[in-house]
C-alpha cells in the first residue's frame, strides 16, 4: 500500500471530478495543484482558466503558485485580464468552477469573507475575502469546492454568504436569475460530499481511510445525511502519486 498525505489524497480525488474537455475556471490555492494534476493524467484536454486572465489548452510549464503567477501565462493559449475570463463565466463558458473557502453551510453556501457581528467592526474576524468566488458560483455550470472540516467550518448556516449555493433550498437560485447550476461536489479533510436532487442538501458520499461516518458527523454542525451507498475512498496508487509530486517537487501545495 502506498504511503500519502492526506494533501495527496484530496487532490487526487478532486481531480476525478474533472472530465477531458471540460473548460475549468480555478481559483486560488490548492485548486491549481488539482488542475495540474488533471492536466498530467485524465484531462490532457481540459481548457484552464484564471482570475487573472490566463486561458489554457495545455498544462502550465511550471506549477503556479497564484492565479495571476508568470506561469499561469507563460505558453497559454490566450492571455486576456479579469474581463475576458469573468464575461466567459457569465456567458455560461465555464463546465467547472473550482472553489475553496473558510466556511461552508449544508446547502453548499460559502463564507470567505468573514465571522462574527458585521455591525460591530471589533467582533467581526476578517477572512481572506471574496475574489471571484461569487462570479464563478454564480454563473459555472457546477460548482467544485475544497477545504478543510471541522464545526467550525462545516455550519448549518453561514454568518456570512460570500459565495451563493443552493441559498436556502430549492429553487433559491432559480428565483434570483443564476445562471449556474451550483454546488456539485465538496472534497473536504475527511471525506466527500454530494447533494441531493431534491432538498439541495449536501450528504456524505465517501469518507476517507482512517474515519468514521461517527467522527464525521461530529465535525459538522447540522445533522448531516449519509448516502445509504456512501463508501470509503479509494487511495492513490504508487503511479498516481509519483505523477502528483513530480508536479509540486518543492512541497508548496502539498506540504
Amino acid at each position: 500500500m502506498a504511503d500519502y498525505k492526506l494533501t495527496e489524497l484530496m487532490t487526487i480525488r478532486c481531480a476525478r471530478e474533472i472530465a477531458d474537455g471540460e473548460v475549468v475556471f480555478v481559483g486560488v490555492g490548492l485548486p491549481i495543484m488539482v488542475a495540474a494534476y488533471a492536466f498530467a493524467t485524465h484531462a490532457p484536454n481540459m481548457i484552464m482558466m484564471t482570475e487573472g486572465g490566463a486561458i489554457r489548452a495545455t498544462a502550465p510549464p511550471a506549477l503556479a503558485i497564484t492565479v495571476d503567477d508568470p506561469a499561469a501565462f507563460l505558453g497559454a493559449d490566450a492571455t486576456f485580464g479579469m474581463l475576458a475570463t469573468m464575461a466567459a463565466l457569465q456567458r455560461g463558458e465555464v463546465d467547472v468552477a473550482f472553489i475553496g473557502g473558510a466556511q461552508i453551510d449544508k446547502f453548499g453556501n460559502i463564507n470567505s469573507t468573514g465571522a462574527g457581528d458585521w455591525s460591530k467592526k471589533e467582533s467581526f474576524t476578517y477572512f481572506a475575502g471574496s475574489g471571484g468566488a461569487n462570479d464563478m458560483a454564480t454563473s459555472g455550470k457546477r460548482v467544485l469546492a475544497i477545504m478543510p472540516q471541522d464545526k467550525k467550518k462545516f455550519v448549518e448556516k453561514c454568518e456570512y454568504i460570500t459565495t451563493p449555493g443552493y441559498l436556502g433550498g430549492p429553487g433559491q437560485r432559480e428565483k434570483l436569475g443564476m445562471l449556474g447550476g451550483g454546488p456539485n461536489c465538496v472534497v473536504s479533510t475527511m471525506g466527500v460530499y454530494l447533494f441531493d436532487d431534491k432538498t439541495k442538501e449536501m450528504y456524505l458520499s465517501e469518507y476517507y481511510p482512517g474515519q468514521s461516518i461517527e467522527k464525521i458527523k461530529a465535525n459538522c454542525a447540522w445533522d448531516l445525511k449519509v448516502s445509504p451507498k456512501v463508501k470509503e475512498t479509494t487511495i492513490p496508487t504508487a503511479e498516481e502519486l509519483k505523477i502528483l509530486r513530480a508536479l509540486d517537487p518543492t512541497g508548496f501545495y502539498l506540504g
